[in-house]
């Protein structure tokens, strides 16, 4: 006889407890059950796995279900938002407005500040000017300061919120399209655009509200020909990199200061001797109309001179495809001179051989006369208009100049804020319109 297989103390007490599973279970009906479970098997919706179903199928609470469900949203990927750098730049410095060659010289400080995060010590929004012309002299510095703009250390146990505070002072020659239609009469914008090598994605450029951006006028070097004016604007856009390996679209804020052209070089120089130049084109008909040769000769000798004066004027502008008022005006003076002489040599013409009353060439004098002092008239008023849009600067300085007092902390200091700008305002007014 063959004896029975000897089995150890714990299975026996295994197979009396019922814990095994092979003595509670018989192998055959585990088979059928796995058969018929394939067999019956039913298609699942959305690709939801057959362990969750079931799961789900178990949980016939409500609190479970959602459970369940929360724990699938928790797999899916976190999206991370781009970082915010507030800036605020100080122009500390202006140069010379080349108008010929549309630039500037400024001495600015770009003042970045984000927040400090202790994984990635490194990141920086990399930060550079956008208009810049050549090579700029830059300065940079950091440092780890709180709310207060207070020194921090990076290990220090302080509950504050830590800010990484960049300081770039950048100098150099900067690029500005300039709009010449109302010269000299003129209002100039000189932007910074401040542009961060980090796509649109990771870093955005905004303003610091706190602090906002000024200007220094008492270092404005070009104040004999230009007036600065107080308040700074600001705006943030997103530019495309299009001449990179991989177009990016980035974060560009645009800092604005503005001035005015100081127009009573012009009037002086320009607008008073060609105004001369016209008016003597009329005594040339004290000659008598049978003399054609002495009218002409004095007439194509005005004629002459305006043209020269205009050449040696409009080369202080660029060569813009449009007319400026200066322009408009000396044009029209140019022609007023070319009818004069054309009517001349018409009436030496009548007069000589066909005996024509001189009363005519009165009457023709008397038109010139009517249309000089018109188009005279209206180049004051155009003028004045254009002289209007400096109203609407100094308004924008009162209003920054009372956002600028609203962050101080006593009345006292924002009292004496506002009556310094009122008295800088007061003593450039005539400067600025004449």
């Amino acid at each position: 006889m063959m004896s029975n297989p000897i089995r150890s103390d714990s299975y026996s007490e295994s197979v009396k407890q019922n814990l095994d599973p092979l003595a509670t279970t018989p192998i055959a009906k585990t088979r059928r059950s796995v058969t018929t479970d394939s067999i019956n098997r039913t298609p699942t919706h959305n690709n939801v796995p057959t362990d969750l179903s079931s799961n789900q199928q178990r949980c016939q609470s409500q609190d479970c279900i959602i459970d369940m469900h929360l724990k699938k949203r928790s797999i899916l990927p976190k999206v991370k938002l781009p970082r915010e750098v507030s800036l605020r730049v100080k122009f500390i410095r202006l140069g010379e407005v080349n108008t010929l060659h549309e630039n500037f010289y400024a001495e600015v400080v770009i003042e970045a500040r984000w927040l400090y995060d202790p994984d990635v010590t490194a990141w920086n929004p990399n930060l550079y000017v956008k208009n810049a012309l050549g090579d700029v002299k830059q300065e940079i510095s950091s440092e780890l300061v709180n709310n207060l703009d207070e020194l921090v250390y990076a290990d220090s146990n302080d509950n504050d919120i830590i800010y990484v505070w960049e300081i770039r002072k950048v100098s150099g020659t900067f690029w500005e399209k300039l709009e010449l239609n109302s010269f000299p009469a003129d209002v100039q914008q000189l932007s910074l655009q401040i542009v961060t090598r980090c796509s649109i994605e990771e870093c955005i450029l905004v303003e610091n509200r706190l602090q906002p951006s000024m200007v220094n006028r008492e270092a404005f070097l070009a104040q004999q020909e230009w007036f600065l004016y107080e308040h700074v604007e600001t705006r943030s856009t997103i530019t495309t990199e299009d001449f990179s390996f991989r177009p990016i679209r980035q974060s560009t804020y645009s800092v604005t200061c503005c001035v005015a052209r100081r127009p009573g070089y012009f009037y002086w120089n320009v607008y008073l001797l060609i105004f001369l130049i016209t008016l003597i084109a009329l005594t040339v008909y004290g000659v008598s109309p049978e003399h054609p040769h002495s009218r002409l000769q004095i007439t194509g000798t005005l004629l002459l001179t305006s043209i020269m004066f205009r050449w040696s004027v409009s080369r202080l502008l660029p060569p813009v495809s449009y007319l400026t008022l200066l322009d408009k005006y000396t044009l029209t003076s140019l022609v007023f001179i070319s009818m004069n002489s054309i009517w001349h040599s018409i009436i030496g013409f009548l007069i000589r051989n066909m005996g024509i009353s001189k009363m005519i060439d009165y009457y023709v004098l008397i038109v010139f006369t009517a249309i000089f002092i018109i188009y005279h008239f209206l180049t004051a008023f155009i003028l004045y208009r254009a002289l209007r849009s400096r109203q609407i600067m100094l308004e924008s300085d009162r209003k920054y100049a009372s956002k600028l007092a609203g962050m101080l902390e006593t009345f006292a200091q924002r009292r004496n804020a506002v009556q310094h700008f009122n008295d800088r305002q007061t003593s450039s007014h005539t400067s600025l319109f004449v």
